[in-house]
């Protein structure tokens, strides 16, 4: 069930009061609503008959209209960000139509902010596209059992009730040394690597604790490695510790074996490249851990 005091303004009550007193609520009662509203301290009276009366009128209009917001984390969200965020909900509702919609990201929770994140849960494979700051983004119909969607559903505002489903993905010792490799080489080629490196955030702090972090715990990690002077020593670091408690130790060795092969063998005429020479010093470290 939504919460229609998230959808209601100063100004939508004010238009909307010829019919609601006294049909719906008598002027005391309004006021009251409208004290709620402006976050005003109410009194013990009235804080009773807004929780006994009013908000269960409120409800009754939310099953009726069937007014539905689903807001999670909501102790994390800014609450100035939630009217907006709903309004938003409920213009990409209308445009489109019976389909799940989720809003995340760091509009909800932090000061400054470069893009609104809408994702949009389709059958279909469509494009992602900009209006504006808005950032839609599509994503498959069984987004839900993932790491991924796990993360950015802890702080978000839909408009579908989603269950705590049991993640399904499984995270392979290669699939975390390749994802570092590539994280290394765009940090050292001085490229954007805020996704990858929120990527493996995401999926280490999964395989080794079996926490899925939320949006904002994602951008505090990821801050305070980019604004670091050396990012690819505290990563190296990171990996390390992380990656010796998330797999059996046998496992770990074939895998970091494997990797330390692979970038030994430079092409011909060639020098050992520089990142090669990173990503092996990591893994003999941890290999010298789990031996």
């Amino acid at each position: 069930m939504g919460n229609l005091e998230n959808h209601l303004t100063l100004e939508n009550l004010n238009n909307a009061k010829p019919y609601l007193v006294p049909h719906v609520f008598s002027q005391n009662y309004f006021n009251i609503l409208k004290s709620r509203i402006r976050n005003k301290k109410l009194s013990d009276n009235e804080r009773y008959y807004y929780n006994h009366f009013i908000k269960k009128k409120l409800q009754g209009m939310c099953e009726l209209f069937e007014i539905t917001d689903e807001i999670t984390g909501k102790e994390f969200i800014r609450k100035d960000r939630i009217k907006k965020a709903i309004s938003l909900l409920k213009k990409y509702s209308r445009k489109h139509k019976n389909m799940k919609i989720l809003i995340s990201g760091s509009f909800l929770f932090s000061d400054k902010f470069n893009d609104i994140d809408i994702f949009i849960i389709s059958k279909y494979n469509k494009e992602d596209y900009r209006d504006g700051r808005i950032h839609v983004n599509y994503l498959p119909e069984d987004i839900e059992k993932t790491l991924f969607f796990k993360s950015i559903s802890a702080i978000s505002v839909a408009n579908f009730k989603f269950d705590k489903v049991q993640i399904e993905e499984k995270i392979k010792a290669e699939d975390i040394l390749h994802l570092y490799e590539i994280v290394t080489l765009l940090i050292m080629q001085k490229d954007s690597y805020l996704p990858e490196l929120r990527d493996l955030l995401l999926r280490m702090e999964y395989t080794s604790n079996r926490v899925a972090l939320n949006s904002m715990q994602l951008k505090t990690a990821a801050d305070r490695i980019i604004s670091s002077k050396n990012p690819i020593k505290l990563i190296n670091k990171y990996v390390i510790a992380k990656i010796i408690s998330s797999y059996n130790a046998a496992v770990l060795r074939k895998a970091l074996k494997k990797f330390i092969e692979k970038n030994s063998i430079p092409e011909k005429g060639q020098k050992m490249y520089e990142n090669w020479e990173i990503y092996n010093q990591t893994y003999k470290e941890a290999l010298e851990v789990v031996a």
